[in-house]
């Protein structure tokens, strides 16, 4: 390889990197809002075969879409809005008391936080 060309490889990889090094890396833009919650973090992570998805609805909750997932958390007491410290949601995913939900694995810290300033800012469906 000449010069010129290790010289141009070298700044395309940079460019390629200058590209790529702020996606995914940063959580700080992600809105504290039950659409992006519930189809980003909670679908993908609770609303699976064996859990909560619409055919296993395990202990009565279904998390399978935005409304339903609502409904389940928030209608059923799982969630007190504006009051994350009295959530029961914010105990499973802390695994404070018997059992953590996720059971397999917990939720990246970022995720639950993201959660319970949803909560905090008063659970609404939006």
């Amino acid at each position: 390889m000449s010069f010129r060309c290790a010289i141009k490889a070298v700044s395309l990889g940079a460019v390629v990197f200058g590209l790529f090094a702020g996606c995914g890396g940063s959580t700080e833009d992600r809105p504290a809002k039950w659409s992006f919650i519930s189809t980003a973090i909670i679908e993908p992570s609770c609303a699976t075969a064996s859990c909560h998805s619409d055919v296993a609805q395990k202990a009565g909750v279904n998390l399978y879409n935005k409304d339903v997932g609502f409904d389940s958390l928030v209608k059923r007491l799982f969630v007190v809005p504006s009051n994350p410290d009295s959530s029961e949601l914010m105990f499973l995913l802390h695994a404070q008391g018997a059992r953590r939900m996720p059971p397999d694995f917990p939720l990246p810290e970022e995720d639950v936080q993201l959660i319970g300033q949803w909560i905090k800012n008063g659970a609404t469906n939006n």
